[in-house]
């Protein structure tokens, strides 16, 4: 089956100089797109893909007209986007299914504004539920269902308000590696076949596996403020195959541009007056994976390719990459190039015990900016402690383009690896312990 070529016509839709900021409760303003520019063509599947927080789910909520950009234009047609999109149905990553709906009923939500006679609803359901395979369990409720045939369910209610534009926000990471494998597939059949409206598809993934099996163009974004990076051309034939040498190398090649955007080997030149305020963030990424990835690379000899140490821990190879950068953060990991080289620190971490883990933990996270600011904060409160609800706005002053509950969250489970202060979900405090202090 070769892949279809993108037809000559007009774009179905295009994002032109888009600009997104977002207004804080203290009035600071937010960066979360900056100069976005991309057509969703007809006949072709436009893959974005990053890390979290690289604003993939912002530009498709732009698409969709569900949200007004801060500056720029959408078109749809050639002709201005105004309110919602009607050209585009959304399948999500959370089933978002009504418990107290049959599969049938779910099913039929997705036309319900457009008030149709019962009879063409009832048609256009069928049609939709046959086309995702789910013949029979037309009077069944969601929790009857596995995650697969929820999504499918998904799939179906997009399929039913017979549109020409499927966007996928991520909607196969809730699912098993099978179950994922299979539903991508069959998306993909169904779009080949022509059978539905669909003529493009837009999907948003941080999998790279994924972008490079469905994607006929990639691309690839990074992070504060969202940006695309880089745009890649997939003219492999459908239906790919993963043991496929071009396919392997396509994959390593895409690795290879988020390794370089994610930890690269020679940082953004920061002034030395601006060096000592810069403040980073912490990777979302448990400490408790850290540990497992070290562990690992101490197996592998202390130095290894990035994309294997992924394939041997079956994790994406993204997550991989934080995880590095959270180990490098450290200091207890280098990257050269799509290396992770363990440092004599890293080393001497992974072959001590709890407690001189936690020791040096608390010592490494003392020297990060964040970590100084989030301490001294504490410490200027009589009692040494602060509620979540200003530690949160803090983290907004301090690093405006992340997302602060995220970093909260982050903040909060290194320093208690570390026990450099606590949290009491109950009081919603973070706080120093006084023979601490």
């Amino acid at each position: 089956m070769n892949t279809p070529q993108p037809s000559s016509t007009p774009p179905l839709m295009e994002l032109r100089n888009i600009y997104q900021t977002f207004k804080l409760d203290s009035g600071r303003k937010i960066k979360v797109l900056q100069d976005i520019n991309l057509s969703v063509n007809d006949a072709e599947v436009l893959v974005l893909l990053g890390p979290s927080g690289s604003g993939k789910s912002t530009c498709l909520r732009v698409l969709a007209g569900l949200l007004e950009p801060s500056q720029g234009k959408v078109l749809l047609n050639d002709q201005k986007l105004v309110g919602a999109n009607q050209n585009i149905a959304l399948v999500f990553q959370s089933f978002a299914l009504l418990p107290w709906l049959n599969v049938a009923d779910n099913v039929a939500m997705g036309i319900k504004p457009q008030a149709l006679p019962p009879d063409e609803v009832s048609k256009r359901v069928k049609r939709a539920i046959d086309l995702v395979g789910l013949e029979g369990f037309e009077e069944a409720y969601p929790k009857e269902l596995s995650g697969g045939m929820k999504q499918r369910v998904g799939f179906a209610r997009a399929l039913v308000m017979e549109r020409p534009i499927l966007c996928l926000d991520e909607p196969f990471s809730a699912l098993d590696v099978l179950t994922a494998e299979t539903l991508r597939k069959e998306v993909l059949n169904l779009w080949l076949s022509k059978q539905t409206s669909i003529r493009s598809i837009v999907l948003i993934t941080h999998n790279i596996s994924e972008a490079v099996s469905m994607g006929g163009r990639i691309l690839v974004m990074g992070s504060n403020p969202g940006q695309i990076r880089y745009s890649i051309k997939n003219d492999l034939p459908y239906p790919r195959d993963e043991k496929n040498a071009a396919f392997k190398s396509l994959v390593e090649s895409i690795h290879d541009l988020l390794t370089e955007a994610i930890i690269p080997d020679t940082p953004d030149w920061i002034p030395p007056a601006l060096a000592a305020n810069t403040i980073e963030s912490l990777p979302h990424v448990s400490l408790t994976e850290v540990v497992g990835f070290l562990d690992l690379l101490l197996q592998e000899g202390g130095r290894a390719d990035a994309f294997g140490l992924a394939q041997k821990l079956m994790k994406d190879s993204l997550n991989v990459l934080i995880m590095a950068k959270a180990a490098e953060l450290l200091d207890f990991v280098d990257t050269p190039k799509n290396q992770v080289v363990l440092t004599d620190l890293g080393k001497t971490f992974i072959k001590s015990d709890i407690n001189l883990r936690k020791k040096m933990i608390h010592e490494r996270m003392m020297q990060l900016k964040l970590i100084q600011l989030f301490y001294q904060n504490l410490l200027n409160h009589e009692d040494l402690a602060i509620s979540k609800e200003d530690a949160i706005q803090s983290i907004h002053e301090w690093l405006p383009n992340e997302n602060p509950e995220e970093v909260f969250d982050t903040v909060v489970q290194w320093a208690r690896f570390g026990e450099l202060f606590g949290y009491n979900d109950d009081t919603q405090q973070v706080y120093i312990d006084r023979g601490e202090a």
